[in-house]
């Protein structure tokens, strides 16, 4: 289940911005925090219809919008693909290898890249509060399977 802490960031962003607390942006916020994974908007327009929920497709990326704006979510377009949302939790920041076959992504942490960027932002006189990294590539799974594939 989501954090009380995240949840109750939402709702006082939610007000302080005008914005009504209803049953929908609640849902979106829980299902979200749900997601141990990087997911589309589509995705999440599914799994709220499967839990009941009669949400529409632009609320679901209105939320979002609140959601990223609040900085609880992160938005992001990974390979060439489409922008996919996670949850931001504290402390845990990640990096992530996308197969440019499938879409997979895999998160993860690099110490080194952390002290590298450091070191750059020092090096030209600026403060690092947020990088992002992705390395593009095939995962195994792809290339084992275009190696089997027969070459015309």
């Amino acid at each position: 289940m989501s954090s009380q802490r995240e949840r109750a960031a939402f709702i006082d962003h939610l007000k302080s911005h005008g914005h009504r607390i209803t049953g929908e942006r609640l849902a979106l916020f829980d299902e979200i925090f749900e997601q141990h994974r990087h997911v589309d908007a589509e995705e999440l327009l599914a799994a709220l219809h499967r839990k009941g929920h009669r949400i529409s497709r632009a609320t679901v990326y209105r939320n979002l919008d609140l959601l990223v704006a609040c900085g609880l979510v992160r938005k992001q377009r990974l390979g060439q693909r489409r922008y996919l949302y996670e949850h931001i939790h504290a402390g845990q920041k990640h990096d992530h290898l996308v197969c440019r076959s499938c879409g997979r992504v895999v998160e993860f942490v690099s110490p080194g890249i952390t002290a590298m960027q450091r070191e750059i932002c020092r090096a030209h006189g600026f403060s690092p509060d947020h990088h992002q990294f992705q390395i593009l590539s095939l995962c195994a799974e792809c290339v084992a399977a275009s190696e089997t594939q027969p070459s015309h």
